[in-house]
């Protein structure tokens, strides 16, 4: 009995307008997105490799050390290839982290400001699909599961025939389950098949358990609106009524909820703006040059240098004078990244509380859960663009002590020509992506949301039918 209701179910819903439209709709939107995110992902390697280029070019293309201190190395991004299916925060936070012995590194030309037209409408990628069309979708398949057959009379009719309500309601979910499924299932395949042929994308097999894992947060994200219709479905007596309950709820869910956990949490954790931290590490910087100047007037009257007539001693000034502005610049470059380091420090944590409130705040909506799971194994959220900023930060002492040192041992005080930077032991920055376990951990918070939800609207659905009133 529980397999011919499935069927039913099954073939009502495949035989129905809406079931084509969203078959067709969400055909092309999901073969749109993977066309569009390997484009996206393949002119961004690109750009990744020409940037690089130019920074080496521009690099040896340094007269001296000096220069090339006060003009640092650039740390270009390397594009995720998993862009293609999530693209996450990364199209907006930067692509570019300048580095150089004065300023604290931080992401610079983002796809946003280079062309802002893309910040107006955004990127279309699977999760949005998933988050906006098929949920809205879930609940057009299950907003009249049980009160549009009690208006239709159909209900009644088939309890008369002695179906179990307990069987009724199992297979109705199933089969309407399977039938949403349909539309998001075939297309998205087909859209996998597409990302494994295509030239230039090379995925490994730790990235494929990513995509499943996703395509998995995907289900049951899909499964917590439809178990919400069948719920809301089987509480109400008219189908006009379940619907506009469900879409409040959607709503509530999709939009209200994490724009006003973020809101509430810059009430409840306030964090200074960024002109405020740049302008105190400013601050501190002038007040170093001022410093500056006058330790190296204190060490010039100190040891006046020796007119030309006395080679020798001149040879041991200039020794002596090099050891020393070695030594001073190796301090104050050390009290520069000691103090941005302090001010950095004070404000990320601060940033960090920020963040934690408004992901725990936002995470009560499926929709956030979504979002944050499916970013963190794509490797395209908040964290992983952290853990990127932060790797350029433990560059920074590294590239500053080589590049003092270069800058140092090169003065020439006779002054002749400066010699050309060599690049060949230039410490080269290393970044790790995060590893699945890592992001596994954040990702099971999420998935376990989703799993009660369901659970706790199926058996809301289940409960309240076994007492629905079908007359």
């Amino acid at each position: 009995m529980l397999r011919d209701i499935i069927k039913k179910e099954i073939q009502d819903t495949i035989m129905s307008p809406r079931f084509v439209f969203t078959f067709l709709l969400c055909t092309i939107l999901i073969l749109l997105s993977v066309y569009t995110g390997i484009n996206n992902y393949q002119a961004e390697l690109k750009e990744h490799s020409a940037a690089v280029a130019l920074n080496r070019k521009n690099l040896e293309g340094q007269q001296s050390y000096g220069t090339l201190a006060g003009l640092g190395t650039k740390i270009n991004r390397r594009p995720q290839v998993l862009s293609t299916v999530v693209s996450g925060i990364w199209e907006a936070v930067g692509r570019v982290a300048v580095v150089n012995i004065a300023y604290d590194p931080s992401m610079i030309d983002s796809k946003y400001s280079s062309n802002p037209i893309f910040a107006v409408f955004g990127s279309l990628d699977l999760t949005f699909i998933v988050k906006i069309v098929l949920s809205l979708f879930a609940i057009l398949f299950t907003y009249d599961a049980i009160v549009g057959e009690k208006e239709r009379g159909t209900l009644k009719l088939a309890l008369s025939n002695r179906v179990p309500r307990d069987t009724l309601i199992l297979g109705k979910a199933i089969g309407g389950f399977v039938s949403l499924l349909i539309p998001l299932i075939i297309p998205l395949v087909l859209g996998l098949l597409i990302l494994m042929i295509y030239p230039n994308i090379s995925l490994s097999g730790g990235d494929w358990l990513r995509i499943g894992i996703i395509c998995l947060l995907f289900l049951l994200y899909l499964s917590v609106f439809f178990t919400l219709g069948l719920f809301i479905s089987a509480r109400t007596t008219r189908s006009s009524t379940s619907f506009l309950i469900l879409l409040f709820i959607w709503v509530t869910f999709v939009t209200i909820i994490p724009k006003a956990a973020v809101m509430m949490a810059g009430q409840i954790k306030p964090i200074p703006s960024v002109h405020k931290i740049t302008a105190q590490k400013d601050a501190y910087l002038q007040e170093i040059q001022k410093e500056a100047m006058t330790e190296y007037k204190k060490f010039s009257d100190e040891n006046p240098r020796p007119g030309k007539d006395k080679p020798e001693e001149r040879e041991r000034w200039n020794e002596k004078y090099k050891e020393w502005a070695e030594d001073f610049q190796r301090r104050l470059t050390g009290k520069i990244d000691e103090k941005n380091a302090a001010i950095e420090r004070d404000y990320q944590a601060k940033m960090r509380q920020q963040q934690k409130l408004a992901v725990n705040l936002s995470r009560v909506s499926p929709a956030s859960a979504l979002m944050f799971s499916t970013m963190s194994l794509a490797r395209t959220g908040v964290d992983e663009h952290e853990r990127f900023l932060n790797s350029v930060k433990m560059y920074k002492p590294i590239f500053t002590k080589w590049i003092n040192e270069k800058m140092m041992r090169s003065l020439n005080l006779s002054g002749g020509e400066q010699p050309k930077p060599d690049l060949s032991d230039m410490p080269q920055h290393e970044f790790m992506p995060e590893r699945f376990g890592e992001s596994m951990t954040r990702v099971l918070p999420d998935l376990f949301l989703m799993v009660f939800l369901i659970i706790l609207f199926f058996v809301g659905a289940y409960v309240s039918f076994l007492r629905y009133d079908v007359r």
